[in-house]
């Protein structure tokens, strides 16, 4: 292998791309619209006044209205007065935004339960608050009656948090992780679009070039396979340097804005929590810190999956005339990188498991499963080394095929190659 003729392809493919005006504007407006879409409804829940809910309540127990409005009167009013058909026809007339209907037995019969009416305006975290309430209200009147002291009532009223703690290989306590199943999914639809986005890159290049009969001056001068590395490799240091400038620029953002963006929010409410253990304003977990362990596992295994998919790409594109032409070719790499797609749900839910562990080596399948992994648990490091080393005999494996089909493919006008067909020039000599 000539390496300077391979280098200044790859210098080639990368600088060309990189002063390119759709690399600038994606790489601009890329972390522009994610930082549009957490900013939005920040902005919107910050900027937004709070609008009063009108919730009636027709009590025909005689008791939980009034207790209910002595907690809660800016929102419940007491409507027993009139008939449950009276306020569902100012309900349907859009005057109140909901009606709560307490059955007569309702403290008597633990299989009774209440009833809210709205006109599907009301949204989840209203409905969730109400509920919340309408409980602690029915539990507090059900120990009037009984009498119940008020040790009682406060150690019913006692909610403690649950404080998670990770234990790693050493027996060294770690912090709480829970978060980090949320990052492990975010890392693995990054890569899975980086695998459709830069892989579909490669395809159209070399489609263009084959188009406008550049890649037969090209051909005469080094090899296929050179070629075909080179531009692999090139648009991989494209899309690495991409991923930087976007982290660099999101982090730069976080940094900043979080701060100043908590000043302006409330703090949610979150009346509904304490029925589900937490304390109010309490999150539901902790902000993880991620390390740069992961960082360097995100990138390796994104750089290998990108070499090993890319590589069959280029394969694609050589053997068609258009980008139209190539749905058919796509279908199994369209399946081996959904596959593992369906599998992140359960594998960040179950990282130990047997399905967990073969499924994140499998070369095809580790770029997007591996990461997921390495986010939630300590992986042991013979897996991961393991799987670096299939992940590179495979890469070595296709773009040894890919280049006997890129060979044939990029000299190939006028007919549109089938699998029967490329099977066939990766037996050529």
């Amino acid at each position: 292998m000539n390496y300077s003729k391979l280098w200044l392809i790859v210098k080639r493919e990368y600088l060309t791309r990189l002063r390119s005006k759709i690399f600038i504007i994606s790489t601009l407006l890329a972390p522009l619209a994610i930082i549009l879409l957490f900013s939005i409804p920040v902005a919107i829940q910050a900027f937004s006044p709070d609008r009063d809910r009108d919730i009636i309540i027709v009590d025909n127990t005689g008791v939980l209205a009034e207790m209910l409005t002595s907690v809660e009167g800016s929102r419940y009013t007491d409507g027993s007065d009139e008939p449950v058909s009276h306020w569902r026809s100012q309900l349907s007339q859009s005057n109140i935004d909901g009606l709560v209907v307490f059955p007569e037995n309702l403290l008597d019969d633990p299989s009774v339960s209440p009833s809210f009416y709205h006109d599907g305006g009301a949204g989840f975290t209203l409905i969730q608050n109400i509920r919340g309430e309408i409980n602690n209200t029915i539990r507090d009147a059900r120990l009037d009656r009984v009498e119940a002291p008020d040790e009682v009532k406060a150690i019913l009223d006692d909610r403690r948090s649950l404080t998670t703690r990770t234990i790693t290989d050493e027996g060294e306590e770690g912090e709480d992780t829970s978060a980090m199943f949320i990052v492990g999914l975010f890392m693995a639809f990054i890569i899975y679009g980086a695998m459709f986005a830069y892989g579909a890159v490669i395809m159209r290049g070399v489609i263009e070039e084959k188009s406008n009969r550049v890649v037969e001056l090209i051909a005469s001068c080094v090899k296929p396979f050179e070629l075909l590395l080179g531009k692999v490799v090139g648009v991989g240091a494209l899309g690495l340097t991409q991923f930087i400038i976007w982290g660099l620029m999101i982090f730069g953002f976080m940094t900043l804005a979080a701060p100043a963006a908590m000043l302006f929010m409330d703090q949610p409410d979150m009346s509904a929590a304490a029925v589900n253990g937490m304390e109010e304003g309490e999150m539901p977990f902790n902000i993880p810190s991620i390390s740069g362990w992961l960082i360097v596992g995100f990138i390796t295994f994104f750089l290998l999956g990108y070499l090993i998919y890319s590589s069959i790409y280029a394969a694609i594109g050589s053997a068609i005339e258009n980008e139209s032409d190539s749905q058919q070719l796509q279908i199994p790499i369209l399946v081996l990188i959904i596959i593992p797609i369906l599998l992140v749900n359960f594998v960040a839910d179950d990282p130990h498991s047997t399905v967990a562990v073969i499924t994140s080596i499998i070369p095809f399948f580790a770029p997007i499963l591996m990461p997921v992994r390495m986010a939630v648990i300590s992986v042991p490091f013979w897996q991961i080394a393991l799987t670096i080393v299939l992940m590179i005999t495979t890469f070595l494996v296709m773009i040894w095929l890919s280049a006997k089909i890129y060979r044939v493919g990029i000299l190939m006008y006028g007919k549109k190659a089938g699998f029967a067909e490329i099977y066939k020039w990766m037996k050529y000599s």
